[in-house]
């Protein structure tokens, strides 16, 4: 059976997830991220993470300066990358590399939105 796909959009989608696919069995993964305040009072505060995720091991830590978050509720599939640490929640759009990073405090939540690009391992 042969398949056509005639959208570019799909050629496009399935190369994305193909390329995931590729690495799946490969080490971990590092994401550089930038994430927007968009509560900032005067302009939006712009802010660098560092996410390291291992499918096979099912691991997802991010870094954001010196402090290191290790998420526990993980789930990665083709889709997206989620997972939960004490006061944080993060979840990546693996198409697009949109992150959400949710802070929870006391009394409010606070969310920010970003976009991140895989760092290749040098060959």
């Amino acid at each position: 059976m042969r398949i056509r796909v005639r959208s570019p959009m799909a050629i496009i989608a399935l190369t994305i997830v193909s390329a995931w696919n590729a690495d799946a069995s490969a080490a971990p993964h590092q994401l550089d991220c930038v994430l927007t305040d968009t509560e900032a009072q005067t302009q939006s505060e712009n802010r660098p993470i560092v996410v390291i995720f291992d499918e096979d091991k099912r691991t997802l830590t991010a870094e954001e300066g010196s402090h290191i978050y290790s998420f526990i509720k993980v789930s990665i599939s083709n889709v997206t990358i989620n997972g939960q640490a004490d006061n944080v929640s993060l979840g990546i759009d693996r198409s697009s590399l949109g992150i959400v990073w949710q802070q929870y405090e006391a009394d409010k939540v606070r969310t920010e939105y970003g976009h991140c690009h895989p760092v290749r391992a040098p060959t």
